[in-house]
Formats: structure tokens, sequence, C-alpha cells
């Protein structure tokens, strides 16, 4: 099974051979705070399984290893737009009070009211953001790729940071601002609970470690594969809000019935319930870049209610991205139908 495969399969939560399983590693799923330590003021309580950020300003840090070479998912909700926290990467040594992680680690910003260069998905006043995906108030997912020296950050589908340490950043204004300067390729891992008029919730911290490099592997073969699962999860979930940034406003979808959708007509069955996928599932896809544009093909089964009928049908697929101004999306779909296998 190929790499993007594994990919798709995880994302839509699709069953798959336990040598081939989507690689995350739950360090906290709800159900108790082993292995997680506070450091200064206030505290994170255990609510209803979920982490909620209470005083501050202190850090509740992953205490057993230094993480690198990963992926790490945060499923984390707002009270409000201004409310405060964030994710710390790369602290170099254990933490003993607050400050240090600021100074020497990175903070993954959570506030979606503040500047380009401090809101939501940025390096905190390092780096400006690609994007501002954040919905306040609502669940959002938030992936953080420690590749070596390379910083990805993605909120909701839209990548928000891609930083290489050594490239430029913008001078230290603010006292509160972090101090410059290198951070390990590794590091330890922590959320903020930054004051008591900033509330935070935390549904899901994950790690998925890196795969070895390989020749014909790119980076923008795996956030296109990333984003095709995503795109495959948020149809069946019908979700509007994240198909809307997946899918680029000239989108062509052709259906297998040959039908044709533009982007608003497609979202407008989606959110009306026109169209409900129930289940989509990938086989073997394979995945070609091409500079700013990649083309990805497969087969997959698909269940569907389509205007009041229902199908099960297994269906040819290509469907082209496009990487404008940093970010991917998906321009093309075409569809055909395979015949039923014989008994």
């Amino acid at each position: 099974m190929t790499k993007l495969a594994m990919l798709l399969f995880a994302a839509l939560g699709v069953a798959v051979p336990a040598v081939a399983d989507s690689g995350w590693q739950p360090i906290f799923d709800g159900r108790g705070l082993t292995g997680w330590e506070q450091v200064g003021p206030g505290k994170f309580v255990l609510e209803d399984g979920l982490l909620k950020t209470q005083g501050g300003m202190g850090m509740l840090w992953f205490t057993p290893r230094k993480i690198g070479n990963a992926t790490i998912r945060i499923v984390y909700k707002t009270a409000n737009k201004a409310a405060n926290s964030g994710v710390f990467i790369r602290i170099p040594e254990k933490p003993t009070e607050p400050w240090m992680p600021v100074n020497r680690g990175y903070e993954v910003q959570i506030d979606d009211s503040e500047n380009d260069s401090h809101v939501t998905g940025v390096l905190y006043s390092l780096t400006k953001a690609m994007a501002r995906p954040g919905k306040p108030g609502e669940w959002n997912e938030m992936e953080i790729t420690l590749d070596g020296p390379r910083t990805v950050v993605v909120v909701n589908g839209a990548k928000v940071t891609d930083y290489t340490e050594g490239q430029p950043v913008p001078p230290k204004v603010q006292t509160y601002e972090p101090d410059r300067g290198p951070r390990p390729a590794e590091g330890y891992i922590g959320l903020q609970n930054h004051s008591d008029k900033d509330v935070v919730w935390f549904k899901e911290v994950s790690i998925r470690p890196l795969s070895p490099p390989s020749a014909s592997g790119s980076a923008s073969e795996q956030d296109v594969g990333r984003l095709e699962a995503q795109r495959f999860d948020a149809m069946v979930k019908g979700d509007g809000a994240a198909l809307d940034g997946l899918l680029a406003d000239d989108l062509v979808y052709t259906h297998a019935s040959g039908r044709v959708d533009s982007k608003a007509s497609f979202l407008d069955d989606i959110k009306t319930g026109q169209l409900r996928y129930k289940v989509i599932r990938p086989e073997e896809p394979k995945l070609r870049v091409y500079g700013d544009t990649a083309v990805a093909t497969g087969l997959a089964a698909v269940e569907v209610n389509n205007h009041g009928q229902d199908l099960n049908m297994k269906l040819r697929y290509t469907d082209v991205w496009v990487n404008r101004g940093g970010k991917w999306q998906m321009v093309a779909w075409q569809a055909t139908r395979l015949p039923q296998s014989s008994p």
C-alpha cells in the first residue's frame, strides 16, 4: 500500500491492515494527564474529556521525550476571537518556568484577533500569516510539521506558516516577544494557559513521525496528499467550510453522470444535503507533482445519496490541484463510473 493511500485511509477513518495504520500516537486523548506537567502560574483542568486553560501565564508540557521529524495534530476551540493560547515546539531542555520556552523555543500562536505576525498559526512575531483560517468558537484542527529545520503549520486545511531555520525574521520589538536565534531540530512541546480571560479547550494532541524521505517523494506531494485526504473527509462530513478552503473558485467538477458543477453549485448541494457522501474509500491513489500543478489519479468506492437517489459505485477519477500564492487548491475533478463486477 502506498504512503498516499495510507494517508487517505487514515483521514477517512477506514480500516486498513495493522501494518499500515495511520501512525498517529495520541499523547492527550481526554482520559488523563499522564506524561504532562505544569510550569508557571495557572493550570489546565480536565472537564468532560477536554483540557481547559485556567489562569496564567503558564504552560503544560509533555515530559517523556523531545519531538522532532514529526507532525503534531492539535484539536482546539477558543471561547472567543481574542482568546489567547499557543503550542510551544522545539523547546531545547526541560522547562522550569514559562519564559524559557518563549525565548528559546517557538510558540505557534492561537489568537484570531491579532495582526498577521501575531495571529493563529504563525511562529509568534517571527513569521507572517499566509492565511487566516482560524474559526473562533468552533473546533479547529492544527497540524505542525517539524521536518528537520523546517516548520510548517496548517490550520483547518490552509497553510499559515512555512519557515526554515536561517530565513530572515523581523527584529524583536516588544519585551514579551521571543528572543531571536536558532532553535533545535527537536525539542519538548507544550500548551500555553495565557490568563484568566483567555479560555481555550483542547480535545486532542497526537503525534505522527515523518516517514523517511524517498527518492521520489517531495514536500509538495505530502502537502497535496494531505489536502486530498482532508477533502474526501470533508465531503463525507458535509463540511462546507472546509471544502470552501480546499476548492478553487474556478473549480470544474465533473460527476460520473456527466453533470458539471461549479464550486458554488457543488458547495450548495453539500450544504443543503442534496449531495450526501456516506463513504469515500480510495484505492491505491497516485499523485504526480509538476511544479505548481499536481495530478491525482486512482479508484474509489463511493456511497452517496445524490438528490434523493442512493448510489453505491466504484469510480476511476482524476483531479488536478494548483499552487497559487503558496496555497494548493483543487481546480478540476473528473470521474468515470466503472461497471459492477459479476458475482
